[in-house]
């Protein structure tokens, strides 16, 4: 199988990455962007959610060999039950003087069972990575519009200044406070297509980042209020639990 790779940020949100994360195959992006930086931080703007989320080395931190496990939950008034399962992310470090990771991802091992990769990740967890490939999904068989609208639209407002996005808060971690980053932001607001987005017009996305957690990345999640109610219709969420090694 070939070895997808996440060497930038941007890829994330890259239409060519061709990630089918409910399937059997992680295919890699036709090459790394030119001229990308060893770290991968290269071309975030100061002040911007982008920059929060990415702005730091996720996996600095990591052992050669770790599975960090995430607690999944989908629910809200749109659905007649909430679903729970659990995201894995097994880590192994490359051989030799590369420093980045092989990931084989578990998605919903205790209902569905599919497995993912490996990813070969050197900065970025890709928590992110299934989170955000999933949302897009969501919305465009949601609403019927294009994955590829909907990233771009997320992207561009990831790469816009926004000093509001980022506030401090403090965490639970294994039974202790510890600091953290919350980068929230609303990436279809003000879209010129909100009518045809429906309530998807109002989502906030919210990432949690804390270099306390193995992995960086606290918790992930999108939030859908009910366009008459302000309920919330469906809410999507991965929270780190442990780490096992």
């Amino acid at each position: 199988m070939k070895r997808a790779t996440l060497t930038t940020w941007r890829h994330l949100l890259l239409p060519l990455t061709a990630l089918v994360v409910l399937g059997a195959a992680l295919l890699s992006a036709a090459g790394n962007a030119a001229g990308a930086a060893t770290d991968g931080l290269e071309g975030l703007v100061p002040g911007s959610p982008g920059e929060g989320i990415y702005g730091s080395n996720h996996l600095a931190q990591m052992p050669d060999k770790a599975e960090l496990i995430f607690d999944y939950r989908f629910e809200g008034t749109a659905m007649e039950k909430p679903f729970s399962d659990d995201v894995l992310l097994d880590f192994t470090r490359h051989a030799g003087e590369d420093q980045g990771f092989d990931v084989e991802m578990t998605i919903f091992p205790q209902s569905r069972k599919q497995t993912v990769g490996p990813v070969s990740a050197t900065n970025i967890n890709p928590i992110l990575l299934v989170f955000f490939q999933r949302d897009v999904s969501h919305m465009s068989n949601g609403t019927g519009g294009s994955q590829h609208y909907f990233r771009n639209v997320i992207r561009r407002v990831l790469q816009t200044p926004d000093e509001a996005s980022v506030k401090a808060v403090t965490i639970d971690l294994d039974g202790h406070q510890v600091a953290a980053r919350e980068i929230s932001f609303r990436p279809f607001v003000g879209d010129s297509h909100r009518a045809q987005l429906r309530g998807f017009a109002d989502k906030t996305y919210r990432v949690i980042v804390s270099e306390a957690v193995p992995g960086g990345i606290y918790e992930v999640q999108s939030e859908t209020p009910d366009e008459k109610t302000g309920e919330v219709r469906l809410r999507e969420t991965y929270r780190f639990r442990e780490i096992r090694q």
